[in-house]
């Protein structure tokens, strides 16, 4: 059995903060795109799309590393009410499901509509349509339409929940910062 520590592992806190920032950019282009003039809209969820296959590159080493290491997220916990605690728990398992599905349907949304997936300056081709094959990859690409559409229109709440309970925790004096960023560490 695994004693509890002060800080996640640098490893973890290397991929909350690796799958973070191009997570958050996602959201924020694909926001950008939704406002954005028309000419602007093709560029914009070009970055969108971009990002969201680098989150998916980078979320799935992150669950690996979880689901094999779980010492490394065994930290002591906070003090709080367990609403607090029942709050964290749900936003955090919330959260791992949007970094998972919104890059996985977004991937099944590019490559069978047969788009492919665009990638900064390169991009993946998607499946090649034939006639046998037109109206089930058609299906596939619309259905992981409706959930990439759905999950995001009520996911993007959950970054910026994940952020204000850790501003919460600031605000009663307690250093989550030290547990999650890989320098300025506790020792442990």
């Amino acid at each position: 059995m695994s004693v509890p520590k002060t800080a996640y592992s640098i490893a973890a806190a290397n991929l909350h903060w690796l799958t973070a920032i191009p997570a958050v950019g996602c959201v924020a282009t694909v926001l950008q795109a939704q406002q954005a003039p028309k000419e602007d809209k093709g560029k914009l969820m070009h970055r969108h799309k971009s990002l969201g296959l680098l989150t998916g590159m980078i979320v799935v080493p992150r669950v690996g590393y979880r689901l094999f290491n779980r010492s490394a997220y065994k930290v002591f916990p906070l003090d709080g009410s367990k609403l607090e605690h029942f709050a964290a728990n749900a936003t955090h398992v919330g959260l791992y499901a949007f970094m998972t599905i919104m890059p996985a349907s977004g991937i099944a949304m590019g490559y069978y509509g047969g788009k492919g997936l665009p990638f900064f300056w390169t991009s993946f081709p998607g499946i090649t349509k034939t006639p046998e094959n037109k109206k089930s990859t058609g299906k596939i690409a619309g259905q992981s339409f409706k959930i990439h559409k759905t999950l995001g229109t009520y996911g993007k709440f959950l970054i910026p929940l994940h952020v204000g309970g850790a501003f919460s925790h600031v605000f009663k004096g307690q250093s989550i910062f030290s547990r999650i960023l890989p320098w300025g560490r506790p020792k442990m």
